[in-house]
């Protein structure tokens, strides 16, 4: 490996001393590697992970355009959480508050062309609800329940809320929070709603997803296992298999749901992580890391959103900022740190995605595209310290030379907090790396000073 680190090895510039015998011994447990070559080439972006979990305030006006399409916005989920209001159990002007608030996040959604994941159990109002109160199929009787479905399904429809719509049957019912009720009676549920949405011809396109469990996929988790063998005796396979990482690595789940699924022999469908990271990953290192995750698997994804009251209905789910973070009507929006990842995971990374792997132990993770100007990988390291390596393999194929120097831009997306507001990137300059053998390797150092940085790497591609 010494050839490849004859140049200035530094990948960031508060490196720039660093030798390459202080460097720690590269391994396949703290190296990322991007295989450049066209055969390994995975089709063009599609910014999976850009969806958010609310975030978009009651005003829906509120919050600039730019700020959505920046970001690459594709993907909402909303039902009015945390409003005064509490929802269809408390009757049905409370009902509308609910209803409406979700309507009007729908139309700001779709404005972007972002699909919209509806949250049936926010507008029912589990969030002011508790044992005492009444639940769906409560002693058998599901009346109350089916007159809640045709009130809602019937305000969609009459709504012109069908286009892009996916109906999320209902939110953790396995969290012990959004459901108080048994594991036989939330399938119950299941399958009566399901079959409820799938008789009405008007709603033919809607998609239905689900579980959308707290806990990830696992053999041993009696709630996943019980819910496969129900969905396929019942057939009500959903059109998304969802469930939360948070926390969570999809590197651990896609084995175990994949053992579900052949053990229950159910079909290949879209998966969507409809809520991921916890608040301490939200920063800038996280978002790359989540990013590289979620489109190494083809995984559709909504960042989490761990505020709270209005502030749950802002802020893109923590990715912005304003002048006053405690005015609800506030403006002076200005994007964070993990702002700045996303806006270059969807404006700057583009062409075709590159196929990558991920650091051994699991901390570091890279997303790479390849366009006819340049390459460029995206890579977070997850809220640890210390020297990762990536390494890039088949240069020749972007017409580039089996050895030589590679120049690389290094871009840090600096961090300032939750509401700290970061204007852009750090240029952190231009290093050449010597390479031979078609390949390059070059460290990344996670210290101290940017933990919390997410780096971007560019270099031209050959003619």
């Amino acid at each position: 490996m010494a050839s490849k680190f004859l140049g200035l090895l530094a990948a960031l510039p508060i490196c720039i001393n660093a030798a390459p015998n202080l460097l720690p011994r590269q391994d396949s447990g703290n190296t990322a590697t991007v295989d450049l070559s066209v055969g390994a080439r995975r089709g063009a972006p599609q910014n999976l992970a850009s969806g958010v979990l609310y975030g978009i305030p009651d005003d829906p006006t509120q919050i600039p355009d730019h700020f959505y399409s920046d970001m690459g916005f594709n993907y909402a989920r909303i039902g009015g959480a945390q409003l005064e209001q509490g929802g269809w159990i408390e009757g049905i002007d409370a009902y509308y508050a609910r209803f409406n608030n979700t309507r009007d996040n729908y139309f700001q959604a779709r404005k972007f062309g972002a699909k919209v994941i509806v949250l049936p159990h926010d507008i029912w109002g589990t969030d002011h609800a508790n044992d005492s109160t009444v639940w769906p199929g409560d002693n058998g009787d599901w009346t109350n329940y089916d007159q809640y479905l045709d009130q809602l399904l019937g305000d969609l429809k009459a709504n012109d809320m069908l286009d892009g719509l996916v109906y999320d049957t209902w939110n953790e019912p396995d969290g012990g929070f959004f459901w108080k009720r048994s594991q036989a009676q939330y399938l119950d549920l299941w399958s009566r709603t399901y079959q409820r949405i799938r008789q009405d011809t008007d709603l033919a396109e809607v998609l239905i997803s689900g579980p959308s469990y707290a806990g990830t996929p696992n053999t041993g988790n009696d709630w996943w296992t019980n819910w496969a063998a129900r969905i396929v005796a019942d057939n009500t396979i959903p059109d998304q298999y969802t469930w939360h990482d948070e926390p969570g690595d999809v590197a651990v789940d896609m084995p175990q749901w994949q053992s579900i699924r052949s053990q229950y022999s159910l079909p290949d469908k879209e998966i969507n992580i409809n809520e991921y990271a916890t608040f301490d990953q939200q920063i800038s290192a996280g978002a790359a890391w989540w990013i590289s995750r979620l489109e190494r698997y083809n995984l559709r994804g909504l960042r989490g959103n761990w505020l709270s009251g209005w502030q749950l209905r802002d802020f893109l789910a923590s990715l912005l900022t304003k002048t006053d973070t405690n005015d609800y009507t506030g403006t002076g929006y200005a994007g964070n740190g993990e702002f700045n990842v996303y806006k270059y995971y969807h404006n700057n990374m583009t062409g075709e995605r590159a196929t990558t792997t991920g650091a051994g132990d699991g901390v570091m993770d890279v997303y790479a595209t390849v366009d006819s100007d340049k390459a460029r990988v995206l890579t977070g390291v997850l809220n640890k310290q210390g020297t990762w390596f990536i390494t890039l393999n088949n240069l020749s194929a972007l017409g580039l030379s089996a050895s030589g120097v590679l120049n690389i831009q290094t871009w840090g997306f600096d961090d300032a907090g939750h509401f700290g507001a970061v204007a852009g990137p750090s240029d952190r300059g231009v290093y050449g790396h010597q390479y031979d053998g078609d390949t390059v390797t070059f460290p990344v150092y996670q210290t101290s000073q940017d933990e919390k940085t997410a780096w971007g790497f560019e270099f031209a591609v050959g003619g």
